[in-house]
C-alpha cells in the first residue's frame, strides 16, 4: 500500500512539472512570420476544445461525396488549396489512375499500427487515420494549410492532399511520398537516443544507427542554409500546435566516381563535374540503385522539369562523390496530450532523451540534431550542386564497370608486366645454361695454351 502511494505521488509530481495545454510553447528557434499571430476572429466550432467528431459529422465543417467506392471527402475547403498549389490531381484521379484498393493496405513498421499503401507511380502514400490523428488535425488544419501554401517552395512537412472516409466510417489520408525512388536503407530520425536503434543490417534504421555509421547529407552551403531554415520554420509550427514525435525520413545513396577529363585521365562519357575537384565518370554502373539517380533527374535522354516544392536533392563533393538524398518530415499528428504526458512522466522524460517530450523541447532537440548530425557544415563546404547535362542523362549507368577505363588500364599493365617478366626469365635461363656448360676452345686458343705451357716448363728448367 505504501509502495503504491509513493508511485502515485511521484507521478503526480512529475505531471505537475509539465506545462498545461493552455500554455504556449516557446522554442528557441528563429521567430516565425505573422502566420501565428492571433487575428481575433472567432474559431469555428470544430476547432474548439472538447469538440467530438463522428463518421456522420464533417470534421472540418465540409464534406463531399464522389464516385469512388462510396468514399467521402473531408476538409476540401482547406486541402484543395494545397492540391492546387502543388498541381496535384483530384483524389478520384489519384485513386483511379493508380488502381488503389484500400483493402490491400498493410500495416506499417511504426508503432502506430496504421495501415498504408503506395501509389504505383510512387508519388503518393495512402494510410489510415486514428481518432487521435483526426483530433490533432482539426486543431491545426487552418494554420497548417496557410503555412504550406505560403511556404510551398521550401516546406519539408508532409503534404496532406485529401482525407477520405470509407463506407465503414474509417478515415484515410492521401499525402505525398518523400521517397519517390528506391533506397536500400531508410532512416527515421527524431533526435532521440532512447530505443532508437535497429541495427546496421536492417533496411529501416534510426538515430543511433545513423550516428554509428557516421552518415551525413551533403548539400551545397546555400541549399543547406535553406534546408535548415525550412526545418526550423516547420518545427516551430508543429511546436506551437503542440505536436510531437514527428520524424525526418531520409533516403541516401552515395557513389564514388572515377576521375576523367583530366591530365593522363580518360575522356568522360557521362561527366559530372565539380568547380574545384574536376570531373567524374557516371557512365559505368556502380550498383543496383545507381540508375535511380538518373530516373529522378532524367527522361529517356533529357532532363525532367523541376516541380514546385521541396524534393530530393543531389550534391557532388570535391572528392568526386555523388550524394543523392531524399528527406521530409512525416508523422505530424501526435499531440503532447494526456497519453504523451503519462509516457513522459512514467519514463522520467525530463532526465532521459526519450521520444516523448513537451512540444517546445521536442522541436529544439529535433532541430539541433538536424543541424549538427544530419546536415553537418564540414561536409557542406566541399559540396557543389549535382548538375546533370543532356549528355550525362543519355549515358548515366549505360555501361557495366568491366568495360571501364580502369579495367582496360589494369589489363594493359598486367600484359606489359608479363612480357617484361617473360623476357627477363629467358635471359636468365640462357645465361645460367651458358655458365654451366664446358667452354669450347678454338685452334688459336689451343696454340696459345701450348706456348704458355712450354714457356713455363722452360722457365722452371732454366731456374
Amino acid at each position: 500500500m505504501s509502495g503504491s502511494f509513493v508511485v502515485f505521488t511521484w507521478i503526480c509530481i512529475g505531471a505537475g512539472a509539465i506545462r498545461n495545454d493552455d500554455e504556449k510553447p516557446t522554442p528557441h528557434l528563429r521567430p516565425s512570420n505573422a502566420l501565428f499571430d492571433q487575428s481575433g476572429s472567432p474559431k469555428p466550432a470544430w476547432l474548439e476544445e472538447g469538440w467530438n467528431f463522428s463518421s456522420s459529422t464533417p470534421i472540418c465543417g465540409h464534406v463531399t461525396n464522389f464516385e469512388f467506392e462510396g468514399l467521402k471527402l473531408h476538409c476540401e475547403n482547406y486541402l484543395k488549396k494545397i492540391r492546387d498549389v502543388f498541381e496535384v490531381p483530384t483524389p478520384q484521379e489519384i485513386l483511379e489512375t493508380n488502381h488503389i484498393d484500400l483493402s490491400a493496405a498493410e500495416e506499417g513498421t511504426g508503432r502506430s499500427g496504421a495501415k498504408m499503401l503506395f501509389s504505383k507511380d510512387k508519388k503518393f502514400i495512402i494510410k489510415t487515420m486514428s481518432a487521435r490523428d483526426l483530433g490533432a488535425f482539426i486543431k491545426v488544419v487552418e494554420k497548417y494549410t496557410a503555412h504550406l501554401v505560403s511556404h510551398a517552395s521550401e516546406s519539408a512537412m508532409m503534404r496532406y492532399y485529401a482525407i477520405l472516409e470509407d463506407e465503414g466510417g474509417g478515415f484515410w489520408l492521401i499525402a505525398n511520398n518523400w521517397l519517390p525512388v528506391k533506397f536500400p536503407v531508410v532512416w527515421d530520425l527524431k533526435g532521440s537516443m532512447v530505443g532508437r536503434k535497429n541495427g546496421d543490417t536492417e533496411s529501416d534504421q534510426k538515430d543511433q544507427d545513423w550516428l554509428n555509421q557516421n552518415k551525413a547529407l551533403a548539400l551545397p552551403p546555400d541549399q543547406r542554409a535553406v534546408a535548415l531554415q525550412t526545418l526550423e520554420s516547420d518545427s516551430l509550427l508543429l511546436s506551437r500546435a503542440n505536436l510531437i514525435d514527428y520524424s525526418l525520413i531520409v533516403g541516401l545513396l552515395v557513389y564514388q566516381l572515377d576521375a576523367c577529363n583530366g591530365p593522363n585521365q580518360p575522356s568522360c562519357i557521362a561527366p559530372v563535374c565539380h568547380p574545384d575537384g574536376g570531373c567524374g565518370e557516371a557512365a559505368y554502373t556502380l550498383g543496383d540503385y545507381f540508375t535511380e539517380v538518373k530516373d529522378f533527374y532524367c527522361t529517356e535522354s533529357s532532363l525532367k522539369e523541376r516541380q514546385l516544392g521541396h524534393t530530393c536533392m543531389g550534391g557532388f563533393t570535391s572528392s568526386l562523390k555523388v550524394y543523392f538524398q531524399c528527406f521530409g518530415i512525416i508523422d505530424l499528428l501526435k499531440p503532447f496530450d494526456v497519453k504523451s504526458r503519462a509516457e513522459y512522466t512514467v519514463k522520467a522524460g525530463w532526465g532521459r532523451k526519450i521520444s516523448a517530450q513537451p512540444a517546445d523541447s521536442y522541436a529544439e532537440r529535433f532541430f539541433q540534431f538536424m543541424y549538427e548530425k544530419v546536415f553537418p557544415e564540414t561536409l557542406s563546404r566541399s559540396t557543389a550542386p549535382l548538375v546533370l547535362s543532356h549528355e550525362t542523362c543519355r549515358n548515366w549507368g549505360s555501361k557495366v564497370h568491366s568495360e571501364g577505363p580502369n579495367v582496360l588500364m589494369i589489363t594493359l599493365v598486367a600484359l606489359g608486366v608479363g612480357l617484361l617478366g617473360g623476357g627477363a626469365f629467358a635471359w636468365w635461363y640462357f645465361r645460367s645454361r651458358k655458365a654451366s656448360s664446358p667452354p669450347t676452345v678454338g685452334r688459336s686458343q689451343r696454340r696459345v695454351g701450348i706456348w704458355q705451357r712450354c714457356h713455363c716448363s722452360a722457365w722452371h728448367v732454366w731456374s
